[in-house]
């Protein structure tokens, strides 16, 4: 098998319009990594990959986004950026093979997403891509991971334009060519969360057995004007989500980074 640096590559585990994603296991600790090398030998794209590392780097430090554990150039036109393991599959993959999500799992879904959001948010990156192949389900350890963070944007300002997004999900200011804002990212939440619940994201409708509770928090976070979405200042999604639960499934579940933001322990 081959050898990136410390890591032995063991296969190939996804495949981006970027790059290439492979599990790899760190031949002194025999730990699982995750490795995301470029698949275009060019010097352009080395400088997207190197942007991405950069960005997760400053937000290492929270349980939902990878963490990074090096970067490095493998030659000239090509890079390579080891990131910790992801236990499980993409929202995608798990709703197109096994149908809709249970509505009380895709709230604690939710739950973890929005707060992976609020915590790249206050480190001034918009994910700009938040979208359901790009959000992994750990169900072991009760948690996601936000993936590909190659088009964010970091502490963008008046006159900046989005440096990518998915056209079908993204939100309708980034379509526009406006600067990225946090509640563009809040729209991919919607996004996510209508897919999980076996909705249609092009009509954006939801399945008749959809908790009308949950229906009604979903079309807050689409609303087409950014001004009329949930956002940390004002109906802050995390904790409506959290009363949302609450009502329909008569459990509720504090987020740690709500904690954290009002200086509490963080324990979940």
């Amino acid at each position: 098998m081959a050898t990136v640096g410390n890591y032995r590559v063991l296969k190939q585990i996804g495949e981006g319009g970027f790059g290439r994603i492979f599990q790899a296991e760190h031949l002194y600790l025999s730990e699982k990594a995750c490795i995301k090398q470029n698949i275009n030998a060019s010097r352009a794209d080395v400088d997207l990959l190197r942007y991405e590392a950069k960005l997760l780097w400053k937000l290492n430090e929270y349980h939902s986004i990878p963490s990074i554990k090096d970067f490095f150039e493998t030659d000239r036109n090509s890079a390579v950026m080891i990131l910790s393991y992801i236990d499980g599959k993409t929202l995608e993959e798990i709703v197109a093979n096994k149908g809709p999500i249970h509505p009380e799992d895709v709230c604690w879904i939710t739950e973890r997403l929005l707060g992976a959001l609020l915590y790249s948010h206050a480190n001034g990156v918009i994910h700009s891509d938040v979208k359901p192949e790009n959000v992994f389900v750990e169900p072991q350890k009760h948690d996601i991971k936000l993936i590909d963070f190659g088009i964010a944007s970091y502490k963008p300002k008046r006159d900046s334009k989005p440096v990518g997004y998915t056209p079908k999900y993204a939100a309708p200011e980034l379509i526009q060519g406006k600067p990225p804002i946090p509640e563009s990212d809040i729209y991919g939440v919607g996004i996510v969360m209508l897919r999980a619940l076996g909705g249609d994201t092009f009509k954006k409708s939801f399945r008749d057995d959809t908790p009308k509770p949950i229906v009604e928090f979903c079309q807050s976070l689409l609303r087409y004007d950014p001004n009329q979405r949930p956002s940390w200042e004002r109906e802050n999604p995390l904790e409506k989500i959290s009363d949302v639960r609450y009502e329909v499934f008569g459990r509720r579940h504090a987020s740690d980074i709500v904690k954290l933001m009002k200086g509490g322990d963080g324990k979940t």
